[in-house]
């Protein structure tokens, strides 16, 4: 996703396999440029975020992760990473005790020097 703060955030598609499952998870055309202004985030994650389900065994979704990434990117960026973990965890009544969270999320902003959260 990429993403200004406080705006919807643009859905990037994958270009690639599940990676580990598959001999060949990367083809040749795995790579697409998007260009990028001044103050925006990208935001990488697993797949595990959006396929979050909560004790109505409701599913967070992409719509759902998108508004919470939408929300998150007003922080200040030290703190969207955090933010988005714990309103997936609040959501979701709670981390899952099997898939810990904390290494499923890179964010990176464009600016005259990048930054990376990981």
């Amino acid at each position: 996703m990429i993403v200004q703060p406080g705006e919807q955030p643009r859905l990037l598609e994958s270009q690639n396999r599940a990676l580990g499952l598959l001999e060949l998870a990367v083809n040749g055309e795995g790579t697409i440029e998007v260009p990028l202004q001044a103050g925006d985030r990208v935001v990488i994650h697993k797949d595990g975020l959006n396929e979050s389900f909560n004790s109505l065994e409701e599913e967070l979704g992409i719509d759902g992760l998108s508004e919470i990434v939408r929300e998150a990117s007003k922080r200040p960026l030290p703190e969207t990473k955090q933010t988005i973990l714990d309103c997936i965890a609040a959501w979701q009544d709670g981390p899952p005790a099997d898939d810990p969270m904390e290494p499923s999320i890179s964010i990176w902003r464009k600016s005259r020097w990048d930054t990376i959260l990981r």
